[in-house]
């Protein structure tokens, strides 16, 4: 029995298309220069995985990108597969005030490209401090492989989400103000 089986049932979607589907998201990646892996269902993580390391400015710090599908009921998603792009930016925000921080989350989502910032709060077990993801879902039509084009585009508008994350985390933490640093990030 799959890990998955139970997160699929009632839904049109298999573990096998998904599998099939990362394959091709994988070439995707490698035309674009960028490696990429399949980490199949587990009992941690039930349904499986495409992960992929994108370069960032900073070096050391690479955007790691998840990708999976949303096990939606065919009530839900008769036609479609939904899948989840998601990278959480390295840096540790605990330095910048609170409300200040939310503002600038707030104001960011009016103007991302896709997709919307969300604050991850800090696991210590994992030594990770108060960090900022990019989240975003697109709908691929089930019953057809994922357009190649539509999702270089999207994950071209994530990365530059991920970009404008990192601006403006950075002047909030230079002292700026939400207004200050948005005028940064426009320029």
């Amino acid at each position: 029995m799959s890990y998955s089986d139970q997160l699929l049932q009632g839904t049109s979607l298999t573990e096998q298309a998904m599998l099939r589907d990362f394959e091709a998201l994988s070439l995707y990646y490698e035309d674009m220069q960028i490696p990429s892996k399949t980490v199949e269902a587990s009992p941690a993580a039930p349904l499986p995985t495409l992960v992929a390391m994108v370069d960032s400015p900073e070096e050391d710090k690479p955007w790691i990108f998840t990708h999976s599908f949303l096990p939606l009921d065919n009530e839900t998603a008769e036609f479609t597969k939904f899948l989840q792009f998601y990278c959480e930016v390295p840096g540790s925000l605990e330095e910048i005030d609170r409300l200040t921080l939310l503002e600038g989350v707030n104001r960011l989502n009016q103007v991302l490209p896709m997709g919307a910032v969300l604050l991850v709060e800090p696991r210590p077990e994992l030594e990770l401090p108060l960090m900022a993801a990019v989240r975003a879902v697109q709908g691929f039509p089930l019953d057809r492989p994922i357009d190649q084009g539509v999702f270089t585009e999207d994950m071209i508008l994530m990365e530059m989400g991920c970009q404008m994350v990192v601006l403006l985390m950075d002047a909030l933490r230079a002292g700026k103000t939400v207004s200050e640093a948005f005028d940064e990030l426009i320029q």
